[in-house]
């Protein structure tokens, strides 16, 4: 009886060292299979890391461009005609910017596409809005950097 139990524990101990190998064998192959995928993700990370700084040295450039030549917005009117290098205000309202005159008559909102440039430069620089040129029904109206 004792050569069977021996026998039995020893047979026992074997079946589950084989499942224990076969679960270590599963838990490398899919080690594997995870550091493969973290390559890839490395991988692609680095792609996007050197396309991030690709279009942000573009965005700055595109920054730099307008805080030297500033941005030109045409403004239609009808009550209130603006006159050529009068100098307006931006008012920066819960909707966005607004042009308005100094006496704080409202002449255009601004789109939203320019909110975010708008507040990245005015984060280091001031602005002046002076009309450059007055046609019939529209102006021309030049946002400047300082």
């Amino acid at each position: 009886m004792d050569k069977n139990s021996n026998s039995y524990y020893s047979e026992n101990i074997k079946h589950k060292i084989e499942k224990l190998d076969l679960k270590r064998k599963g838990y490398e192959d899919e080690l594997i299979i995870k550091n493969k995928s973290l390559v890839q993700n490395n991988a692609v990370i680095k792609e996007f890391i050197i396309t991030n700084d690709k279009l942000l040295n573009q965005y700055n450039s595109l920054i730099h461009l307008i805080e030297r030549d500033g941005i030109i917005f045409e403004l239609n009117f009808n009550e209130y005609t603006p006159h050529q290098w009068e100098n307006l205000v931006m008012v920066k309202t819960s909707r966005g910017y607004e042009i308005q005159t100094k006496t704080g008559y409202s002449l255009m909102m601004l789109d939203k596409k320019y909110t975010k440039i708008i507040e990245d430069i005015n984060k280091k620089e001031s602005q002046s809005l002076i009309v450059i040129r007055v046609t019939d029904k529209t102006s021309l109206i030049q946002l400047r950097f300082n």
